[in-house]
């Protein structure tokens, strides 16, 4: 009953990734998402704190972790939070997030299915979405995602990030 909504929010992710380009020649150049001055803090009862180097990027309707450390086939996990999200309600979570090289050619790569995340200890069951990417070449990257909730209530997010070897 969803695949309808999968097929609509991945096509439309794909024609937004071919619209837009943006070029940049190297590491230097490319404009990766950083920190914000006043960077987003997540609601309660989630974590506050980000790993080493990490940092929170997005609002309460959708964020991510961003790790700027990026390798090339590191094939990561993608987390993914929503005030209010529960897989135990969702089921199957309405993500799509696809990756497109901005400085050169490069395929556009998307996520198989995401599911729902748990952190151990940390009371987080179910309160997250995960998915993963494989980058397959170095080089300037944006990730975009798009979260369906329900009809009419769309959230998108999109960052930058560098990818070595």
């Amino acid at each position: 009953m969803r695949s309808p909504h999968i097929s609509l929010l991945l096509a439309s992710l794909i024609v937004v990734a071919t619209i837009h380009p943006h070029l940049a020649v190297d590491e230097a150049k490319c404009t990766v998402t950083k920190p914000l001055e006043h960077p987003f803090v997540p609601p309660a009862p989630y974590s506050s704190s980000a790993g080493s180097n990490e940092f929170f990027y997005g609002t309460p309707a959708l964020w991510t972790v961003i790790d700027p450390v990026w390798r090339v086939h590191s094939g990561g996990k993608l987390p993914f939070f929503r005030r209010g999200y529960d897989s135990t309600k969702e089921g199957r979570p309405q993500l799509a997030v696809v990756a497109r090289r901005l400085d050169g050619e490069g395929p556009l790569v998307w996520n198989g299915l995401p599911g729902s995340g748990s952190v151990e200890g940390k009371g987080l069951a179910g309160m997250f979405m995960v998915t993963g990417i494989d980058i397959p070449s170095s080089g300037c990257w944006e990730i975009a995602a798009r979260y369906i909730a329900e009809p009419g209530d769309i959230q998108t997010l999109t960052y930058t990030v560098w990818v070595s070897n």
